[in-house]
């Protein structure tokens, strides 16, 4: 088994309302030779994902071939699912902003990132270059937790402050049964405006976010609990009966719960971390 390090680190306090978690992943394989590939599930969180010393690769859902994956991508929110494949040790820096701050940090509509990742050189320009360099660099996971967060503080100055739809979307993420109603009046916005700045700030209507949020909660039930009820968990979650539980599930991992289920129990290393479990 790989030897796996991880180390989530306090965002200081400037950047709680832009960044949700850090988090700082060593993985040692040895010697032997490796190839690990594991499902990324559709996920409500839009991300920054550092790669150091390795190259992963990636395969989008109907996808035949894996394509190479660049040292740095910024991601939107996902609504397909994509196989990730590593073949030797590495580390990796995994930045998961709060719901708009990824819009607030690049200043383009999250249409432009939805469901889908790309180079931050192409995104932010050649300064991520930099980043880079001085990540390579780095010997501890507190030096590297330092270099991360000085990169973002720096750019404070320029970011874009929090509004009301902000704290509204962040209380969406983990309130995802709310009515929109109520989420709309905690933006200060009508239903209208507020679905129109949804699109801006998450790439997505509000109502497919909900369903993203809730569907990769019942995700990471499923997959950090080997035995459990369905009928339990559908109604946990506030679906309102089975047939839409295993809706979401073919149409967001393209797989029935239980096939899903004998996945995971299947699978050797796991990518995507549970941030706000850990």
């Amino acid at each position: 088994m790989p030897d796996i390090r991880t180390m989530q680190c306090n965002i200081h306090p400037a950047l709680r309302s832009l960044i949700r978690n850090i988090i700082i992943i060593k993985v040692d394989f040895g010697s032997a030779p490796t190839k690990m590939e594991a499902n990324y599930m559709p996920s409500p969180y839009q991300g920054m994902f550092i790669n150091l010393f390795t190259r992963f690769k990636s395969k989008k859902s109907g996808e035949k071939n894996f394509n190479t994956v660049t040292a740095c991508t910024v991601t939107g929110a996902q609504i397909t699912p994509f196989k990730l494949l590593v073949e030797e040790s590495h580390s990796a820096v995994s930045i998961i902003f709060q719901p708009g701050g990824l819009n607030r940090f690049l200043n383009i509509p999250m249409t432009e990132l939805f469901d889908n990742g790309y180079s931050a050189r192409d995104v932010i320009g050649n300064e991520i270059e930099v980043l880079l360099d001085q990540s390579h660099d780095a010997t501890t996971f507190n030096e590297m937790d330092t270099i991360i967060q000085s990169y973002f503080l720096k750019k404070l100055a320029v970011i874009k402050e929090p509004l009301p739809i902000d704290y509204a979307l962040h209380h969406l993420l983990t309130n995802y049964n709310e009515s929109l109603d109520k989420i709309a009046g905690m933006a200060c916005m009508s239903i209208r405006n507020f679905e129109r700045k949804c699109k801006e700030r998450l790439g997505m209507p509000a109502k497919m976010y909900a369903r993203i949020a809730r569907f990769h909660e019942a995700y990471r039930v499923i997959e950090s609990k080997p035995v459990f009820s369905w009928t339990d968990l559908t109604f946990e979650l506030g679906y309102y009966d089975q047939t839409h539980f295993i809706k979401d599930f073919k149409e967001f991992a393209k797989l029935t719960p239980t096939l899903l289920h004998k996945e995971l129990s299947d699978e050797q290393v796991r990518f995507q971390l549970d941030w706000d479990r850990m």
